[in-house]
């Protein structure tokens, strides 16, 4: 009878060779990991347009409607679109100017926050995506939303 670790790495390969995970999959899961410093925080999605209840009395396809904070920052981000790529518009709240990367599958967009803390980032694949706001001369803390799937 085989010890715990063989008949692991037995089934490990069993389960590899019959039902590998999308490469997609992976890739989103090492990115998941790739944002994570020691100066980031963490904006939890705290209120999403697709999930409340005004959501079924509004036209076929309203934008669709994202909230995250992190302690004293919120970004706001406003998602159009159709089945293969999406527009990302945001604002982050209190305003400042920010260096934006929208976080996909496939990559990144790098954009910039005007002064009032908006920004805008097209042709995003459909699919997860995570946002950092990372704020001049370290004026803020770096922010970083949780993955969210568009």
């Amino acid at each position: 009878m085989p010890d715990d670790e063989q008949l692991l790495d037995r089934l490990r390969e069993v389960l590899e060779a019959t039902d590998p995970p999308p490469p997609a999959l992976v890739d989103a899961a090492k990115a998941s990991l790739a944002w994570r410093t020691v100066d980031a925080e963490l904006a939890e999605l705290v209120a999403d347009s697709t999930t409340e209840l005004a959501a079924a009395v509004r036209a076929a396809d309203p934008p669709r409607l994202l909230t995250f904070t992190a302690g004293e920052t919120i970004v706001v981000l406003e998602v159009v679109g159709d089945a293969d790529a999406r527009r990302v518009m945001g604002q982050i709240l209190a305003p400042a100017p920010a260096a934006v990367e929208v976080r996909h599958a496939a990559g990144a967009l790098s954009v910039d926050a005007d002064a009032d803390g908006r920004f805008r980032a097209a042709a995003v694949p459909a699919g997860p995506i995570s946002v950092t706001c990372r704020f001049p001369d370290g004026a803020r803390p770096t922010v970083v939303t949780s993955w969210v799937t568009i």
